[in-house]
C-alpha cells in the first residue's frame, strides 16, 4: 500500500474583544508549525502559553470552524459545520487551566488523521484559547431607580489546525471583482479573489502596468494572503504614483510553485481620481 503524505500546519490568530483589551496570555511556540504525516498516523503537539502578567490567569479551550471572505467578514461556526472541517480529528487536554503569573503552561492536542481514500486537499478548524475574566469587586449595589452595568474584556487566540492531504488536490483561483477606488489621497486597485479549488494557497501578488503603446509603466506589489478552499480575500495595490491616462494592467497571483494566475484589465486614471475600466 502506498501512502500519501499529509502536511500539518498550525496558524495563530489573535481575536480580541473591546479594543482596550491587553493580552496577558500569549502563545509562545510560534504561529505556524508544519509536519509531514501518513494516513492513519496520530500526531501529538502542544500549544505553549505564557502568562505575561503578575496575577494568575484562567483560560478555556474549545473548538470552532473558521471561514472568511473578501469583505473582511469572519465566521467561527460550530465545529464540523464546514465540509472541510477537521475538528473531529482533533482532541486536546485540558479544556481549562489557570496559569500562575509570569509562568508557562502547555496544552497538549492530538490529530488523528483518518485512513480514508476519499479525502483530498485542505481541511482545517480552530482551537480557541479564551481568557476567563476575573470577577470584578463590587463596592456598592445599584439602587432601585438606577441600573449598574460593566464591560467584560475578553482575549481569544484562534489556533488554526490545518491538514493538507498530499498535493494532488486542485489549485484554482477565481477573480470575482476588480475595482479602482479613491481612498483619501491614494489610488487603489482592489482585486477580490476566491479559492474554488481543493488546496489552500498563499500567492505573491503584483500588478504589471503598461501604456497604450505597450511600454512598461511600473510594477506594484500587494499583500501575500492565505486563501482556504471556499473562502475569498481582497488584494490591494497602491497605484497612487500612476499618472493620468489609460493603461493595460496584468494582475498576477504567483503561488511560487506550478500555480500562477493572471487577469488582464484596461484601467483609466482620470484627473481627480480613477475612472474605472
Amino acid at each position: 500500500m502506498r501512502f500519501k503524505n499529509f502536511r500539518l500546519i498550525l496558524i495563530g490568530l489573535l481575536v480580541l474583544g473591546p479594543p482596550a483589551v491587553r493580552a496577558q496570555v500569549g502563545v509562545l511556540n510560534g504561529m505556524t508549525h508544519e509536519k509531514e504525516c501518513k494516513p492513519g498516523e496520530t500526531v501529538e503537539r502542544i500549544i505553549l502559553l505564557r502568562n505575561n502578567g503578575p496575577a494568575p490567569e484562567t483560560v478555556r479551550l474549545y473548538q470552532t470552524d473558521y471561514a472568511f471572505n473578501h469583505l473582511g467578514q469572519s465566521s467561527y461556526d460550530a465545529p464540523g459545520k464546514n465540509d472541510r472541517s477537521n475538528a473531529s480529528w482533533i482532541t486536546f487536554s485540558p479544556n481549562q487551566l489557570t496559569i500562575p503569573g509570569l509562568t508557562n503552561s502547555e496544552v497538549r492536542f492530538r490529530v488523528k488523521i483518518p485512513e480514508r481514500t476519499d479525502l483530498v486537499g485542505t481541511y482545517w478548524s480552530v482551537i480557541m484559547v479564551e481568557s476567563v475574566p476575573r470577577a470584578a469587586p463590587t463596592k456598592d449595589v445599584a439602587s432601585k431607580d438606577r441600573v449598574k452595568f460593566g464591560v467584560t474584556q475578553t482575549m481569544r487566540y484562534a489556533v488554526q489546525v490545518v491538514t493538507n492531504i498530499g498535493t494532488a488536490g486542485a489549485r484554482k483561483l477565481k477573480f470575482i471583482n476588480v475595482e479602482l477606488v479613491q481612498e483619501e489621497d491614494r489610488k487603489l486597485l482592489q482585486a477580490d479573489v476566491e479559492n474554488v479549488g481543493e488546496l489552500w494557497l498563499r500567492p505573491v501578488s503584483y500588478v504589471e502596468l503598461y501604456t497604450e503603446k505597450g511600454e512598461p509603466a511600473g510594477k506594484f506589489e500587494g499583500e501575500r494572503l492565505r486563501i482556504y478552499p471556499g473562502t475569498s480575500v481582497r488584494f490591494t495595490f497602491d497605484m497612487s504614483r500612476v499618472k493620468d491616462g489609460t493603461y493595460r494592467a496584468l494582475i498576477v497571483l504567483d503561488n511560487q510553485d506550478s500555480s500562477v494566475y493572471g487577469a488582464q484589465y484596461t484601467l483609466n486614471f482620470a484627473p481627480g481620481g480613477p475612472d474605472g475600466f
